[in-house]
């Protein structure tokens, strides 16, 4: 019986010796990224590229002080609010309904702090750009009246 048990220890202890280790996961193999294909445009043609500023429309966000800028503006049957939050409110008196049209929406400072881009809440109005001439005066860039800071004596 010794002889058994002793048979029996020594083939448990092979076949733990035997016994193989866990195998490392396999590790994934890097993406292979194809070179992008380009082609030369055919000759006598030149090809046009468009390089666009992604800045801050301001050029640096401190430049612009949106603080002291807002304000209200008008001109006669007009009147621009425009808020430190970034949101705006037009008012424009219609000579033929005798009735006010009303544009609400947000503001943004465009072409480095040198104009204003009024855009409507509703996708149905239209944008409206305003040169900034200085603090106090905003020209209407396509149609539209001129605008002076309300208390400026302008």
């Amino acid at each position: 019986m010794k002889q058994y048990l002793l048979a029996v220890a020594i083939a448990t202890l092979a076949l733990a010796a035997c016994k193989r280790e866990a195998e490392p996961a396999p590790t994934p193999e890097p993406a292979v990224v194809a070179p992008a294909v380009t082609t030369a445009p055919p000759a006598g043609t030149s090809v046009a590229t468009e390089v666009v500023d992604q800045s801050s429309p301001a050029g640096d966000a401190a430049a612009f002080d949106t603080k002291g800028f807002a304000g209200k503006f008008g001109a006669p049957g007009t009147s621009l609010e425009i808020g430190a939050d970034g949101t705006y409110r037009l008012s424009v008196q219609a000579e033929s309904a005798k009735a006010e049209l009303a544009s609400e929406g947000t503001w943004t400072v465009e072409a480095n702090g040198k104009q204003i881009l009024l855009d409507p809440s509703s996708k149905a109005e239209a944008d409206r750009l305003y040169d900034i001439v200085s603090h106090d005066e905003l020209r209407a860039v396509e149609g539209g009246q001129n605008l002076s800071r309300e208390g400026s004596g302008k």
